[in-house]
């Protein structure tokens, strides 16, 4: 590789290069514009960090200076957010629209059943934009090169989700060592497409060992690193003594105490609606007391809405939700690529109930209950009741277990995998 010879090895210039990451289009967006402002500013590497607490300042310890980071990306969500703004990083924009006339009619002839987009058009679009992408990617990395070079910095590439093809051939034309994380579904979707992007990577990372293992199960990969979601509580819930008393405020102010209240926070094909579909009318019989809270936006909330023991909110805040409710539900399909707002319910208290399937036993814990794959809708209905009757303790349990996607320890885990590619 070019920088092997390198003397000095000065400096680090990260590119990320995806599809959307300011403004965000979800959490992963949210997840990785959160690790590169982390790693544009001094800090520890994962064995020198200290233990973080949520909502609690500590003293980092043993420091490394931070590293330069771009952003490459589309333009067409619109202009710079407070995710990146001020934060150092550097955002470049394409023109490219992160839609075409073969994603839309992937949506249109998605499945009625599933929800899920038809793969062959979703295919179709994916290579057209991929190599559109490359091509414009190609010009911008060959100034990158040329300023590490004149700098002596090292250079390493970061990418995700639906442009990572595109970006990973660039990477590999420059002899640039690469990161992919798996966010979700998707490469799992299209592993013909998107296997090569991963075989060549210096390093596939993932949220939980279990999520790697359903990657290496399909995939030939080098390396499979643990990155944590980084979720920064204080900057999203401020402080205990608030979440104390939201929490404390929401449930005096429930009018319907004794009512088990069971919250889920965004429903896709993936995260469960077809399930739902059977579980919320068989729940309706098997447990009538128990009511269903569906935060957030889009068809598949509305096709939930038919069910007498739902009631949709539409987009509320997280602390919001979890203020009042009970018991939280988040089921997978298929990819279990760990539920970050498990973690934030058990910032306030509330346990969760999940399944079985790559990450979500991680994410868990030892707040909340697992449901083996493919069990009885009977099975799950036990395991909602066990956790509803058993939320205190369980309670005090993930609130604890909330630390493990404290951002400043996945900054901290990612800024080591840096160095470990970089061999720095």
């Amino acid at each position: 590789m070019w920088f092997a010879c390198i003397a000095g090895r000065m400096g680090v210039r990260v590119l990320a290069a995806v599809r959307d990451l300011d403004p965000p289009a979800g959490g992963a967006e949210m997840s990785l514009a959160t690790l590169l402002r982390g790693v544009s500013k001094s800090g520890p590497y994962a064995e020198d960090a200290p233990d973080y607490v949520p909502l609690e300042d500590v003293e980092d310890g043993q420091c490394v200076d931070g590293w330069k980071v771009k952003i490459f990306q589309s333009s067409d969500r619109g202009g710079i957010t407070e995710l990146t703004k001020d934060s150092g990083v550097q955002r470049i924009v394409c023109d490219l629209p992160v839609e075409d006339f073969w994603s839309g009619l992937a949506w249109r002839l998605r499945n009625r059943g599933s929800g899920k987009p038809n793969v062959g058009s979703q295919r179709r679009h994916l290579r057209r934009v991929n190599k559109k992408f490359a091509k414009w990617f190609s010009k911008e990395v060959q100034k990158e090169v040329i300023a590490a070079r004149d700098d002596g910095d090292l250079l390493i590439g970061v990418t995700q989700l639906h442009w990572s093809v595109g970006a990973a051939k660039v990477f590999q034309e420059n002899n640039i060592p690469y990161l992919v994380f798996v966010r979700d579904e998707l490469q799992f979707e299209h592993p013909m497409m998107y296997g090569g992007s991963l075989a060549n990577a210096a390093a596939v990372c993932g949220a939980g060992y279990g999520l790697l293992e359903q990657i290496e199960s399909v995939f030939t990969i080098k390396k499979g690193v643990h990155v944590p979601l980084p979720v920064d509580y204080a900057k999203r819930f401020g402080s205990v003594d608030l979440v104390d008393s939201e929490r404390k405020n929401g449930l005096n102010e429930r009018v319907d105490k004794d009512v088990p209240r069971v919250a889920i926070v965004g429903v896709t094909p993936e995260k469960g609606f077809a399930f739902y579909q059977r579980l919320l009318p068989y729940i309706a019989n098997a447990w009538p007391d128990a009511c269903f809270d569906i935060y957030g936006g889009g068809s598949y909330v509305a096709g939930l809405a038919e069910f007498g023991n739902v009631t949709c909110h539409g987009h509320t805040p997280v602390n919001q939700v979890f203020s009042s409710c009970d018991v939280h539900l988040l089921t997978v399909r298929s990819t279990g690529s760990w539920g970050r707002v498990i973690n934030e319910a058990g910032l306030y208290g509330v346990p969760s109930v999940s399944v079985d399937i790559g990450a979500q036993r991680e994410a868990v814990g030892g707040g909340g209950k697992i449901v083996e794959r493919n069990s009885s809708l009977d099975v799950w209905c036990a395991a909602l009741k066990a956790c509803y009757l058993e939320r205190e303790e369980l309670g005090v349990l993930a609130r604890d277990h909330a630390k493990v996607i404290d951002h400043r320890r996945s900054i901290a885990m990612f800024r080591s995998v840096i160095r470990d590619v970089l061999e720095l």
